[in-house]
């Protein structure tokens, strides 16, 4: 399949993804009391908080594969070793934490979650880092596959389920499909690596210094990136009622579709950048950056037009008051999804995932500030606010880090050409093809 062709159908899938988790959180926030689909989307949200501390240690493998493809049985036998056990731990420590504490349900379902993330994420790494992108968009749109089907069918035989049940149902139906997707992607990746080389556990000091030192300091960028996404949100947490945060959960969650989307491009961009010399893979960055600030444009204009009609499927009366924040969330991820795709220059290029860490820390401590003004004055709307200025600021700090050090001209990271276009053009002559075709 060609690469153009393989973007699209990428593209395809990660639109299917996005329609498919928000069509799950649709129907939760519709299925469960509205204070209650706020404690669903906490829960959720920590368990992926996990998954960003360990994906640090995961980019390590995704990283070294491509460099160093004769040492694969080794790299993969080592990231065998520390992430299941990793993940057992993890475990065991959940399984303490509800004997003893008996904490909420939205922690102990987070915990026991979190260890399934890790192992989604390594193996999803492992494929990207062999170029095995049809079968990472398959992977990738898995859980909410199976989340969607199970709900569905769980609500048609309790629709009228007491109120205190209908989040702990919820919980085990997505416990039970990270499990599936788990299990799936995981054989997937193995098949892929050869099951007779990359099935053992195995210690390697070789690796060991590598995971530490790569792998430490891309979890640190991960997860001041994660603290960086969720800012806003947590800052209105600690002042505002649990349906206020539910119905604002709303509007990043739709607002954040676009983000899912346009991680296309950087999942295409990934391998080519890491194994690819140090000025290709400038080349590479600054032409997908501008295609991520072409799509990504073009992605909001349809979710902006489409939101009115997407909070209706949540329920107007419960959630019409996200569409403002909403509104004001898209512009800035927008550039947030540009922002992104320039953050993989350091990480797998130049090999520097601290630069990541620094601007991290930089933009979180603008949110903060931000918020810490606008939030007392204006609620969702100054979280929301807060969120754009310091993703704006996101991207300028990487344009301008991208030229100190690459020394390259940084415009070309921004500034659009006509050949930019060119790809959308072949698309819509095609469809234009097959429509008149079929008329």
């Amino acid at each position: 399949m060609s690469e153009r062709k393989l973007t699209l159908y990428s593209f395809v899938y990660r639109g299917a993804s996005s329609a498919l988790t928000f069509l799950n959180s649709a129907i939760a926030a519709r299925y469960l009391p509205t204070a209650s689909r706020g404690e669903f989307q906490l829960s959720t949200t920590i368990a992926t908080l996990g998954q960003s501390f360990s994906g640090g240690y995961t980019n390590y493998f995704s990283y070294a594969l491509p460099r160093r493809p004769d040492d694969k049985a080794r790299i993969v036998q080592m990231g065998n070793l520390v992430m299941y056990a990793f993940s057992v731990l993890v475990w065991i420590a959940a399984a303490l934490v509800a004997w003893l504490c008996h904490p909420s349900l939205t922690v102990t379902f987070a915990l026991f979650g979190m260890p399934l993330t890790f192992l989604f994420g390594y193996s999803s790494k492992l494929l990207n880092s062999l170029g095995e992108i049809s079968w990472l968009n398959r992977a990738n749109i898995a859980q909410a596959v199976v989340f969607l089907v199970c709900y569905l069918v769980f609500i048609g035989f309790q629709p009228h389920l007491k109120d205190s049940l209908r989040l702990l149902w919820t919980f085990r139906i997505w416990l039970l499909s990270w499990i599936v997707c788990v299990v799936m992607t995981l054989f997937v990746a193995y098949r892929a690596l050869g099951f007779r080389d990359v099935l053992k556990w195995r210690w390697s000091s070789v690796e060991w210094r590598g995971l530490y030192s790569y792998g430490t300091a891309s979890s640190l960028a991960i997860v001041t990136g994660y603290v960086n996404y969720r800012t806003d949100f947590w800052m209105l947490l600690t002042t505002h009622s649990a349906t206020i945060i539910s119905i604002y959960g709303v509007a990043v969650a739709a607002a954040e579709i676009l983000n899912t989307l346009t991680q296309t491009i950087s999942t295409m961009v990934f391998h080519r950048v890491t194994a690819a010399t140090t000025d290709d893979a400038g080349a590479i960055t600054e032409r997908a950056a501008r295609q991520t600030l072409i799509t990504s444009t073009l992605g909001a204009i349809v979710l902006a037009v489409g939101m009115p009609v997407l909070v209706a499927i949540y329920s107007w009366s419960k959630y019409g008051h996200a569409i403002g924040p909403f509104y004001v969330l898209l512009p800035g991820l927008v550039l947030k999804a540009t922002a992104n795709v320039i953050s993989q220059y350091f990480t797998n290029a130049q090999g520097k995932p601290l630069t990541l860490m620094w601007v991290n820390l930089c933009v979180i401590g603008a949110n903060a500030l931000i918020c810490l003004g606008l939030i007392p004055l204006l609620g969702m709307y100054g979280a929301s606010i807060a969120s754009t200025i310091s993703y704006i600021f996101e991207l300028a700090l990487y344009v301008s880090w991208y030229h100190r050090t690459a020394k390259r001209d940084s415009r070309a990271l921004w500034q659009l050409r006509r050949e930019d276009f060119a790809p959308y053009r072949d698309i819509a002559r095609a469809l234009r093809r097959r429509v008149l075709r079929r008329a």
